[in-house]
């Protein structure tokens, strides 16, 4: 559907024919905006035509040469808007604007006639001396708000020629000084909330009439390049918006720094359509600085993964936390944050090729590092006492992590909690605290556990071969053995027989079949052995059922400390008998786990 066109402009008291020209075209007429109609290609002519009018231009003028009156301006030029394009003016009446209340009524009137998503042709040179100022601020209202598209505002220059001259007077579009405090506003939209989208939108007309232009022009080389690299740079600034409202730290680096070197290489065919153009791409390039990567990798391919975790790429993504903080852009900031440490952990340079990968087969890996935030979380929360005691540094790291994690999860599920958090909570301050110290100081996070090897943990009932057959399946460092007070003793001749002499911990459950209620305390007896093992390996047979939920549990407990395990069952197809008979033999068995599972990092 064809968008109506509406040429809209102001009429003062005096009429004067004059000759005027625009882009080198002349024609002559009594009023600038019936010269302008006359000179706008039939194509750019207006449907609709409306004029300000106040009472003195509906009253005929007199001249001191002749005596006698001319005619009114309005009916001069309703005359010439019937002759040139075969419609009526329309008046919007209005009082001479003599004080504030009058300048409102202008404004109020003026904007009556317009619906939303129309296309406009202002002429701005006559009328009493402050109506351009109301037609600007008119224009910017109905372009800003009503979707209305600008399509150019002419101002004939009858001033500053000599008296008596009959040079043409210049027709000239001011449409670029209107649109400039657009530009100026959306500059500001990005160096203050970081969205680009503003600039784009506005670019988004310049690329298709440059685009255009070049079609026109029968395709001619440097037009199209003018005009594909419009469209690159309003692509670049979606691509500014859409990284940063999403705090994709990479993914904004690479648009940051594509759009700064674009910014550059700005043409000339573009500068010149926009006043102040190299300012404001100055200060956008300024606002970019910080976003961009020093150093890009290429872009070919998976360039993500030719990126350095290292102290610059840190300080980069950090400053750009800061910024969201500052912009209190919090599920931006406290999501990031939450990355950003997991990063952290993983720059040593063993850990530097697997800095994006959230599974690995060596074990560094991001989710192994938040596994190792989330233990400390858990110690620091742990109501079974299964870590008795926590330094200065693991509870001040434990703290932290549990704070971040509740804020990142509360606003990133949207609130859609028990709990209602109508403002920034007091523990945000204390994870900005804590998070000023750690970018700046290079604190490192303080190991929790290990340091004793591998821990065996494993049931035995009536049947010792069980547990000698565990130990030979993984030989551990350590074993913690689930027994019942009858089965205790078959446990040291299983150890002798598997030639195992390292330290075993026994852990008696009173009722091996109901004994349900045991299961805080088997935990809690666990917990330091759970905590120093550098990896659990668990058998899930052996003793009553009860008894295998328990190592399950405690193979779960030590998941939650960060410890790696793998977890198997032993397989005896030999009749009962015969294993009462022969108890060392050793069993076949089958691994549960492919690989070392560990804590998933909490959602």
């Amino acid at each position: 559907m064809k968008r109506q066109h509406i040429l809209l402009t102001g009429l003062g008291v005096r009429a004067s024919e004059t000759q005027y020209h625009l882009n080198g075209v002349p024609a002559t007429a009594v009023l600038t905006p019936l010269a302008l109609i006359q000179l706008l290609s039939p194509e750019s002519r207006p449907d609709r035509v409306l004029a300000l009018v106040t009472q003195g231009t509906r009253q005929p003028q007199g001249t001191a040469e002749s005596g006698q009156d001319n005619p009114p301006t309005w009916d001069l030029f309703a005359k010439g808007v019937r002759s040139t394009l075969q419609i009526e003016a329309e008046p919007i009446d209005i009082p001479d604007g003599c004080d504030q209340n009058e300048i409102k009524q202008i404004i109020e009137r003026a904007a009556a006639p317009f619906a939303d998503e129309f296309d406009l042709t202002l002429d701005v040179t006559q009328g009493l001396r402050h109506f351009p100022f109301v037609l600007y601020a008119l224009a910017l209202y109905l372009t800003s708000l009503r979707g209305v598209r600008l399509r150019g505002v002419y101002y004939g220059m009858l001033e500053g020629f000599p008296p008596g001259s009959k040079e043409p007077r210049p027709i000239i579009d001011l449409q670029p000084l209107l649109e400039l405090p657009e530009w100026f506003y959306a500059v500001r939209v990005f160096r203050d909330t970081g969205s680009t989208g503003p600039l784009a939108h506005l670019l988004l007309p310049l690329a298709s009439e440059l685009r255009s232009e070049a079609q026109s022009g029968g395709n001619a080389p440097e037009l199209c390049q003018t005009a594909s690299f419009a469209e690159r740079l309003q692509k670049q600034l979606q691509q500014v918006t859409f990284a940063y409202e999403s705090a994709m730290p990479l993914e904004l680096g690479k648009a940051a720094t594509l759009l700064s070197k674009s910014l550059n290489e700005l043409p000339t065919q573009i500068s010149n359509r926009l006043p102040l153009s190299e300012p404001l791409a100055g200060v956008l390039a300024s606002a970019l600085e910080p976003l961009k990567f020093s150093t890009p990798p290429t872009w070919k391919g998976e360039w993500k993964l030719r990126t350095h975790n290292d102290q610059i790429e840190l300080a980069r993504q950090a400053s750009l936390i800061d910024l969201y903080l500052e912009r209190e852009q919090y599920p931006l900031a406290f999501g990031l944050m939450s990355e950003w440490v997991v990063s952290f952990l993983m720059r040593a340079p063993e850990e530097q090729k697997q800095w994006l990968y959230f599974k690995s087969v060596t074990g560094f890996n991001r989710r192994s590092a938040a596994s190792r935030l989330g233990a400390l979380a858990k110690a620091v929360e742990d109501e079974e006492d299964l870590v008795t005691k926590l330094s200065t540094d693991q509870q001040e790291w434990g703290n932290f992590w549990n704070q971040l994690t509740t804020l990142r999860n509360t606003l990133h599920h949207h609130g859609m909690r028990q709990q209602a958090m109508e403002a920034a909570p007091p523990v945000a301050g204390d994870v900005q605290a804590f998070w000023d110290r750690i970018k700046t100081q290079n604190i490192e996070m303080p190991a929790l556990g290990g340091g004793k090897g591998t821990l065996l943990i494993s049931a035995i009932g009536n049947r010792p071969g069980v547990l000698y057959s565990a130990l030979l399946t993984n030989p551990p460092d350590r074993v913690m053995i689930l027994c019942s007070e009858q089965s205790e003793s078959m446990i040291d001749e299983a150890a002798r027989q598997a030639s195992f002499a390292g330290p075993m911990r026994r852990i008696i459950v009173n009722d091996a079949y109901g004994g349900f209620d045991e299961m805080p305390r088997v935990r809690a007896e666990a917990g330091e052995w759970l905590l120093h093992a550098d990896e659990i390996v668990a058998n899930l047979t052996g003793g009553t059922t009860l008894m295998g939920l328990m190592v399950q549990q405690l193979v779960e407990a030590g998941g939650r400390l960060s410890r790696p395990y793998r977890r198997f069952a032993l397989i005896d197809r030999r009749p009962a008998d015969e294993q009462d008979r022969a108890a060392w033999v050793q069993s076949a068995h089958c691994w549960i786990d492919t690989q070392r599972g560990e804590n998933r990092a909490e959602d």
